[in-house]
């Protein structure tokens, strides 16, 4: 069994992860807001304290939500690789997080060393041409998967 053609994906695009982030943070601070409006007066100041906190906190994950460096993902004999900016290509492993059709959440976990796994975020749009390769590779077996079934030991 072979593991595919290679593939390289420039990703640009995260129109569908801002807004999904934006609306978000937006109903955290409602709700943050409703709690507060909520309580009886005069509001005592650990509610007011805790509701700034949980809008402090949906307001900072916004902003890292929202700031997304281009990435390009390449998969080269059933390898993955990432490269963020300049940085050199990282190894690793890839997998399904969230599958919409349109809209994918990846998870990159790099190999031994590599730092913290990654959370990528594609969209269909942009990617049109690439799309359906792009999906038939993230599905497609894994070398361990198919050493094991080359072997016949799956």
């Amino acid at each position: 069994m072979r593991s595919g053609p290679p593939l390289e994906i420039d990703i640009v695009r995260f129109g569908v992860w801002r807004a999904a982030v934006l609306a978000l943070s937006g109903i955290v601070c409602a709700t943050m807001a409703a709690w507060w409006l909520a309580q009886p007066a005069p509001v005592p100041a650990s509610v007011s304290v805790l509701a700034a906190l949980g809008v402090a906190s949906a307001v900072a994950g916004a902003l890292a939500g929202l700031r997304l460096p281009p990435v390009t993902l390449r998969r080269s004999g059933g390898l993955w690789h990432l490269q963020r900016g300049a940085s050199p290509p990282a190894p690793g492993d890839l997998a399904v997080a969230i599958d919409l059709g349109g809209w994918m959440l990846l998870r990159f976990v790099p190999g031994a060393g590599g730092g913290r796994a990654r959370w990528i975020a594609l969209q269909r749009h942009g990617l049109e041409p690439q799309w359906h390769a792009l999906r038939c590779a993230v599905y497609a077996p894994r070398p361990a998967a198919l050493a094991l079934s080359e072997t016949g030991n799956d």
